[in-house]
């Protein structure tokens, strides 16, 4: 039998605490948990600091299944159910998980008034305040409101409320947004990513709420990546933020009690370093059971674990994308410090440089140290729709900087002449750079990466190669280390045949590049020279 209604809701035995938003968080609303059973929303830890501490616009960086993402459903459904004429929207990465999202706030509504098996007197309370609620507020179907749209895409309540979603939502005035998934948006469509930014984000005013949260992917460059970083440096900075500015939360899996594993401890000794790591460089303490599910996890997770799992943020970010084609190596790389070190170039050694020729006259170029058996990549440089001469300036530059280079490394099209009759190694001479070779072509593209793949364990790269450089648009390009981790080969077909085929984006130039360098050497061009210079202390 349902429970007898009110017109007040404060009327009912618990009227008194209905105007305290995290009572209502509490008791109010039903979810579906993991195992498919219905339980009263509870927040969680996590949640609950993300509740305290919520500012105006929010950035959360986290690990896999915290329920962040249910926390702001139900926020969502508590402020539009308590404040008439609020509007909230939600983005996702496709329609469908935003279809998921609004459904968790459809589904909380209509169990308002549910009373489980077994009720206490308290649970026939709340479930009469539930009723009254739901009585009151009255969702409506937007057909409805508009017979020509999409139910599915908008909740309507009778206070002149709603919740709508999108996959960008330019247009109209929101006063929480909730964007999900960016990250993967700044990887699999950045042009999304970048209209998110410029048009969603720009319907919130500045009294309203925006949360961003994502499991990161894509490594230090993106939409995502930018934003995060910029809220990572307000919290930093420890300076007052004003309601514009993004305040950083950061959720590791090891804030979710549910990521332990009962059992003998014992773990690989390669997890046994990388625990101890934590403990001495962060101040991570892990109990036995949490160290077990995660060796144990990592086992299945491989690579992919410290993106889906962090534990600090910096391993979020230096995780590659899906498919990435030099990303184990350059993760390893970085766990042996020989990633954005401030080492001297070695004086009495040759230098190098390293060119891709791209579409759209996109030129990039690498400058390289080789000897000893390792490679030391000291600087990168990358721009597009530039003359020759704004290249042939740059290379003069780090000549004065760092000395004559004694060999150019061009692909093989460079020898190429133009319909005027002249290569773009015979225009180089014109610009005063002579000492060029042309690498010769490489067959199968892969045999390239796999020769770079076999020199990058051997490298070391300088922290000049992880500056970002703006464009002529004032916009970030990524820096050269990043394009190498970004690097990718396309997604799997939608029947889920895979392919082998590397993405020709934003980072395969300067991919391109330095493949060119390891098939330079591969093809025996790269030969000692010796110099008179003091030799500098590496």
């Amino acid at each position: 039998m349902q429970p007898q209604t009110t017109n007040n809701p404060a009327a009912s035995p618990l009227g008194s605490r209905i105007n305290d938003p995290l009572w209502r968080l509490h008791h109010l609303y039903w979810i579906e948990n993991k195992a498919g059973h219905l339980q009263r929303f509870k927040p969680n830890a996590a949640q609950l600091r993300l509740h305290r501490n919520l500012w105006y616009r929010n950035a959360v960086l986290k690990a896999r299944q915290l329920g962040i993402s249910t926390y702001v459903a139900m926020l969502m459904l508590d402020r539009c159910l308590f404040t008439p004429h609020f509007h909230a929207g939600i983005i996702d990465k496709t329609l469908p998980d935003a279809e998921q999202k609004l459904e968790k706030l459809r589904f909380a509504w209509e169990h308002l008034d549910y009373l489980p098996p077994h009720a206490t007197e308290q649970d026939r309370a709340l479930a009469c305040l539930g009723a009254m609620l739901k009585q009151q507020s009255g969702m409506q179907k937007r057909n409805e409101w508009h017979p020509v749209a999409d139910a599915r895409t908008r909740l309507a309540f009778a206070n002149g409320s709603d919740v709508r979603l999108g996959t960008t939502l330019r247009g109209g005035t929101l006063q929480l947004l909730h964007v999900s998934e960016l990250a993967h948006v700044s990887v699999h469509a950045p042009w999304r990513a970048r209209e998110i930014r410029t048009g969603a984000i720009n319907t919130v005013p500045a009294d309203g709420t925006i949360i961003l949260e994502s499991t990161h992917e894509g490594g230090r460059y993106g939409v995502n990546y930018e934003m995060t970083l910029r809220a990572m440096e307000n919290t930093a900075k420890a300076a007052e933020l004003s309601p514009l500015d993004f305040r950083f939360f950061f959720f590791s899996w090891a804030d979710n009690p549910d990521y332990a594993l009962p059992g003998k401890s014992h773990w690989p000794d390669t997890m046994a370093e990388y625990f101890e790591k934590l403990e001495a460089q962060h101040g991570i303490t892990l109990q036995p059971e949490q160290k077990r599910w995660y060796s144990h996890m990592e086992r299945t997770m491989g690579a992919a674990m410290r993106q889906e799992y962090p534990t600090t943020p910096d391993e979020a970010f230096s995780t590659g994308n899906d498919g990435a084609i030099y990303g184990t190596q350059i993760a390893l790389l970085r766990e042996a410090g020989r990633i954005g070190a401030a080492f001297a170039y070695n004086a009495t050694e040759p230098l190098y440089t390293a060119w891709d020729l791209g579409l759209s006259d996109h030129t990039a170029i690498w400058l390289v140290q080789y000897y000893g058996g390792a490679v030391y990549w000291l600087n990168h440089y990358a721009a597009n729709q530039q003359p020759l001469e704004h290249f042939a300036a740059h290379i003069h530059a780090w000549q004065r900087q760092y000395g004559p280079i004694a060999t150019h490394f061009l692909p093989h099209d460079a020898a190429h002449r133009d319909p005027h009759g002249q290569s773009y190694v015979e225009s180089l001479a014109h610009c005063g750079i002579t000492a060029v070779r042309v690498v010769p072509r490489t067959p199968d593209i892969w045999r390239g990466i796999n020769n770079l793949r076999m020199l990058l364990p051997r490298s070391w790269f300088h922290r000049d190669t992880l500056a970002q450089r703006l464009n002529a648009r004032g916009q970030k390009e990524p820096s050269g280390l990043t394009c190498l981790e970004m690097y990718h080969t396309a997604p799997p077909s939608p029947n889920g045949v895979a392919h082998d085929t590397p993405v020709h984006d934003a980072a395969s130039h300067s991919a391109d590049a330095a493949r060119m360098f390891a098939e330079a050497l591969s093809h025996g061009l790269v030969t000692p020279m010796c110099y008179t210079k003091k030799r500098a202390r590496m």
